[in-house]
C-alpha cells in the first residue's frame, strides 16, 4: 500500500488528444443516434462539441453528420 492520494478528477490525470475526444464522441454519437435525421444528428453534435470544447468547420461537421446518421 502506498500513502498516495487522488489529488484531482480521475479524468484529468488521463489526458485524451482532441482527436482520441472528438472519435469518442463521434462513437458515442453514432450508437445513439445512428438513422437519426441529419437535424437532429447536427444540433446534437454542435451541442456536444461546444460542451468538451472542440471546434470544427462547417464541412467537417457535415461530414460527421452523414457518418452518424448513415445518410
Amino acid at each position: 500500500m502506498t500513502d498516495e492520494t487522488q489529488d484531482g478528477p480521475a479524468l484529468a490525470q488521463n489526458a485524451a488528444t482532441d482527436q482520441e475526444r472528438l472519435d469518442g464522441l463521434v462513437a458515442q454519437m453514432h450508437a445513439d443516434l445512428a438513422g437519426a435525421d441529419p437535424a437532429v444528428v447536427e444540433q446534437s453534435l454542435r451541442h456536444r462539441l461546444s460542451d468538451i470544447g472542440i471546434e470544427l468547420g462547417a464541412d467537417r461537421i457535415a461530414g460527421l453528420v452523414a457518418q452518424i446518421s448513415g445518410r
